[in-house]
């Protein structure tokens, strides 16, 4: 370019037509317009305003990358920065990427397309590469075939796949009395132990002494003695127990009961107690635990009404005719009767004389007389 070397205002010394050079510095304090300017040190033409592409930059950051927005304006994107070595943006759309990609990170599994080279993943224990594919790598216990892996079950482990799940299946075990054998002290019980959260295993024997003896009631005092439930376990007394090598029940005290059957024969090393009953109404019902009655007729007759026969079979009364005053030789008759059947194929029978009885017994179809004394 040339210049005026001139200093201070020069007024008519630019030649219009010819060359000049100018040296020093020149101020142009209006604009200066030529049809070309002339670049000596590149011999070539200067660029104006209309050859350069920005006229203006609009946005910015440090590092932004430059991107065309409009006729002569870039923008400089704050999202969008390089600085050297690194491209840095949020979202990156492009229908192909080329290149190896081994520092590409936090790639969503879900959208790849096609198939991911086993050397391309980074795998942990249990899997391998095999020319490239991902393979698990079996063990014992673990079988895998094409597109499957699966747990080997033994046939008779206790286990079972249902519902995709491996489950506890005691039909697939063997009966602990396979072979003659059966339980002993050193055999295992599987538990859930709920304390510690985990399953663990005990023997029969520790099973038994550690907790069955603990909350099952044990027998109480000596060889023989009949064992009594009480409050919180069994008791027992030395007054009734059981002698088996004689097989006999052996009671030091009292028995009630409703009924006390004997099927052979009944032998009574002491006294025999049955009960008796003074009765002086006009007529009387036999009650249940009526054995010998005492009937009182000095001021009145006395009707002993005796229960159906179908209702007491074998059962046993005694009735016998009293009379408290001694000095009156005769008194009132006794008068059996039958609410059902008869007594000796009669409906009655009369105890007359004082102090004469008669004793009954029912078949279970009547009352027969089996002793009778006085008239």
């Amino acid at each position: 370019m040339a210049y005026n070397v001139l200093k201070g205002v020069v007024e008519g010394s630019v030649d219009q037509h010819a060359d000049q050079e100018i040296n020093g510095v020149k101020v142009f304090k209006n604009t200066v317009s030529a049809s070309v300017f002339y670049d000596t040190d590149a011999q070539s033409p200067c660029a104006t305003m209309k050859d350069v592409a920005i006229k203006s930059i609009v946005g910015g950051g440090n590092a932004c990358v430059l991107t065309y927005d409009e006729e002569g304006i870039a923008r400089a994107n704050y999202n969008l920065t390089f600085n050297g070595k690194k491209l840095t943006t949020k979202f990156i759309h492009a229908e192909e990427f080329h290149g190896s990609g081994e520092n590409l990170t936090n790639i969503p599994p879900d959208r790849f397309v096609g198939k991911v080279g086993a050397d391309s993943i980074s795998f942990g224990a249990g899997l391998h590469s095999v020319r490239g594919d991902l393979q698990v790598n079996s063990g014992d216990g673990i079988s895998v075939e094409e597109g499957t892996v699966s747990i080997n079950l033994a046939t008779n482990g206790g286990l079972a796949v249902r519902n995709s799940k491996i489950v506890l299946d005691l039909e697939k075990t063997d009966s602990i009395r396979q072979g003659g054998q059966n339980l002993s002290d050193s055999d295992l019980l599987v538990v859930s132990d709920i304390s510690h959260g985990n399953i663990s295993h005990t023997t029969l024997s520790n099973f038994y002494d550690s907790y069955i003896k603990n909350k099952a009631p044990q027998p109480a005092g000596a060889v023989g003695d009949v064992q009594i439930k009480d409050r919180s376990g069994f008791t027992s007394t030395s007054k009734l127990s059981y002698d088996t090598s004689s097989d006999t029940l052996n009671v030091d005290g009292n028995i009630t009961t409703n009924v006390f059957k004997i099927n052979k024969s009944l032998h009574c090393a002491g006294s025999v107690y049955g009960n008796i009953k003074g009765i002086d109404s006009r007529i009387y019902e036999t009650q249940a635990d009526d054995y010998t009655l005492l009937c009182d007729t000095k001021d009145s007759p006395i009707t002993v009404m005796l229960p159906p026969a179908c209702n007491n079979i074998g059962r046993i009364i005694n009735i016998k005719k009293a009379n408290s005053n001694k000095y009156k030789i005769n008194s009132y008759p006794v008068v059996l009767k039958v609410a059902e059947g008869t007594i000796d194929l009669t409906d009655e029978v009369i105890i007359k004389t004082n102090y004469s009885s008669r004793t009954v017994q029912s078949d279970g179809n009547a009352w027969w007389v089996i002793s009778s004394k006085g008239n």
